[in-house]
């Protein structure tokens, strides 16, 4: 045979043999072999990588015909990476995503499959506990009600959670021994400042780099949002247009809209300024970083506190060379002498939400395989099994948490409206903006009223995309609302008015429709007033 001929035959026996191997892999819940079911997610901290592994090895082994994957990615490339598989066919069955990224309005209903049947039926995996008999979704601490799970544009149920979080200021409690001789974190706003003086004293006293609070971009979303939202409940009811004692992105946008409300506002104001404190109170550049390196410097010695959530619990625990202590944001209470007269009172976690949610893919080869999994995950046997490992605060009801994260359970004493704050505006667009521009609140020549201007020349831009965003959303989801509603009822004939949620959905969009005609108008007035 000639050296051309060999050549050809092996080119087609490598091409067969290739053709094999990817049949084989995508045929491979065929006959005797196992359904491998991939679950993806970038929860990188401390041992909850471990929790998530130890559920799978669980689960193994009530059902050996199945095989549970897990895929890490990097959270600074997790969501182009899952975007990217998604839009090409290739996506995991089970994936991690969070509404806090924005966009979930479109993502769901293009790649995600909807649950909302499933999760009315009991958990099987719940019989022989207390929850036996208890529809799914009434199984969660938050009734599955929480943004993570539920879509309300939608509503439809999406995503089964695994975990609730709490922020807290973590501290180092040999260092903090050092400087004042006690080991005790500050328990009010002016023990803050007394702390935060003595640490630049000690700092300069041993000429060292020293910083009150290590802090970063991402660690100061997490810190805004309680702040703004605690330094702001005084004037939260004035917003509370639905008597929800919450505030809802609507109620957020309309009164943003109508003017009844800006960061001039002088409860919103006295939250950007005790902001200001704790950004000064931290080191230079921090606007300029990202989590992991303030968690590195924190690690180093670098500062007295970070402000982070119970998720970066276990990864403290097991990293730091010094012992952790934890607190609440000792936020000025109604006897303060400056801020005190605006505020309502103490300030609750509120109702916290479940979170790290698993959404199944559409695409999934295996749906009725990755959501048993889920159940299971997500059940009381699951649920401990995984909070036993990662040391996380538990989702679901009668699991117990450890020793150790019963310390991060949420603290209810206090006044509390809702997830949505001042920091969060009108949606993903503002608070992006508000992190762009924080850096104006700091420093030397920061100041409060340099933000305040420059959120009052260009928030409008940001707001209006929010908004058009929203009602883009908002018009998809009550006109699908209106075709089965219609349909509903010409079947069943019970009522002859659509329901409440699409009717109420409707109202909304077209109210804040109207609003946003109106401050186009007054904007347009204005610029001809003061060309």
């Amino acid at each position: 045979m000639k050296l051309k001929q060999v050549g050809i035959v092996v080119l087609v026996l490598g091409y067969a043999a290739a053709a094999w191997l990817v049949w084989r892999h995508s045929h491979r819940a065929t006959g005797t072999e196992r359904v491998t079911i991939r679950l993806c997610h970038w929860q990188l901290e401390g041992t909850v990588r471990e929790g998530l592994v130890a559920v799978a090895r669980r689960y193994e082994q009530l059902h050996p015909e199945v095989k549970i994957e897990l895929l890490v990615v990097p959270e600074n490339i997790y969501r182009q990476w899952m975007r990217t598989q998604l839009v090409g066919g290739t996506a995991p069955d089970l994936i991690e995503y969070t509404m806090y990224w924005g966009r979930i309005e479109e993502l769901a209903p293009r790649y995600f499959t909807p649950i909302s049947r499933e999760v009315a039926e009991p958990n099987p995996y719940n019989r022989g506990t207390p929850l036996e008999g208890v529809p799914w979704r009434d199984t969660f601490l938050d009734g599955m009600t929480g943004p993570d799970g539920y879509n309300t544009l939608m509503r439809e149920y999406y995503a089964p959670t695994i975990a609730m979080f709490t922020m807290r200021l973590f501290y180092n409690r040999t260092l903090l021994r050092e400087i004042t001789g006690r080991d005790e974190p500050p328990a009010t706003w002016r023990e803050f400042l007394a702390l935060r003086d003595a640490v630049n004293a000690y700092a300069k006293r041993d000429g060292r780099m020293l910083s009150t609070v290590i802090n970063s971009r991402d660690n100061s979303w997490w810190l805004a949002i309680p702040l703004l939202h605690g330094m702001g409940s005084h004037f939260s009811p004035q917003l509370d247009h639905d008597h929800s004692l919450s505030l809802s992105y609507w109620e957020m946008s309309l009164g943003w809209l109508r003017g009844e409300w800006s960061f001039r506002t002088p409860e919103v104001a006295n939250g950007l300024a005790v902001f200001r404190e704790m950004g000064n109170a931290s080191q230079p550049g921090f606007v300029q970083m990202r989590r992991d390196a303030a968690m590195l410097d924190f690690l180093r010695g670098h500062g007295l506190m970070l402000c982070a959530g119970s998720w970066d619990a276990s990864s403290l625990r097991r990293e730091a060379p010094f012992e952790v202590g934890a607190f609440r944001l000792p936020l000025p209470d109604a006897k303060d002498p400056e801020f005190g007269p605006m505020m309502l009172g103490p300030v609750s976690d509120g109702s916290v939400q479940t979170s790290t949610p698993f959404y199944l893919n559409k695409a999934s080869a295996h749906p009725a395989e990755a959501l048993d999994f889920l159940r299971f995950l997500t059940s009381v046997e699951g649920d401990q099994i995984f909070v036993d490992v990662s040391q996380w605060l538990p989702a679901i009801k009668h699991v117990r948490p450890t020793d150790f994260s019963q310390r991060f359970m949420p603290f209810y004493d206090g006044y509390n409206w809702g997830p949505n704050s001042y920091f969060n505006g009108t949606g993903t667009e503002m608070t992006m903006f508000f992190l762009q521009e924080m850096h104006r609140m700091f420093g030397p020549n920061g100041s409060v009223a340099a933000f305040q201007d420059e959120m009052e020349r260009h928030g409008s831009v940001y707001s209006d995309r929010d908004l058009q965003a929203h009602l883009r959303d908002s018009r998809v989801a009550f006109n699908t609302d209106d075709v089965t509603d219609t349909a509903r009822l010409r079947v069943s004939g019970e009522t002859d008015r659509l329901p409440a949620s699409p009717a109420l959905l409707e109202a909304k969009y077209y109210q804040t429709a109207r609003e946003m005609a109106r401050a186009v108008q007054r904007r347009q007035a204005a610029q001809e007033a003061h060309p």
